[in-house]
């Protein structure tokens, strides 16, 4: 559904994905269950007239399945470059199961912006769920 002009909740009843709609693509807050991505985010953005393909970010907030568990997909279908913690990364790489996990690419630091097109978001370490959980200040219109 859209919340305001350009973020669109994407996620399930019980757990939430964000897309931030650019004037240069989207960035996605959290990735889903790898079972979930392809129904709940793609098909949501295309159901809401939004091309996945334009997806260029997803910020993986923490590196627990329900968060993490799409990225790999988005990373492998549509070349979404993966953003999480660098003790975030460390933590995937250690994490027992079967679910598959994308490649180690950019490392979220504290304080870091990250701009596509006309929009900025900032990152902001916020540990305490994990060593790396991070939060976004998203600027939104309306």
């Amino acid at each position: 559904m859209r919340v305001f002009d350009n973020l669109y909740f994407v996620g399930m009843t019980g757990y939430s994905a964000w897309a931030v709609n650019t004037s240069d693509g989207i960035i996605l807050i959290d990735t889903l269950f790898g079972y979930a991505v392809e129904d709940e985010i793609v098909g949501g953005l295309t159901k809401l007239g939004l091309d996945p393909a334009r997806i260029k970010y997803a910020i993986v907030t923490h590196a627990h399945v329900d968060h993490a568990g799409g990225a790999k997909y988005l990373q492998d279908r549509y070349g979404t470059r993966i953003i999480l913690g660098a003790a975030d990364w460390d933590l995937l790489e250690r994490t027992a199961g079967d679910w598959p996990k994308p490649k180690r690419d950019m490392v979220a630091t504290d304080g870091q912006r990250l701009t596509l097109g006309d929009t900025t978001l900032t990152l902001y370490v916020t540990p305490g769920h994990t060593l790396g959980t991070f939060s976004t200040i998203i600027p939104v219109r309306d």
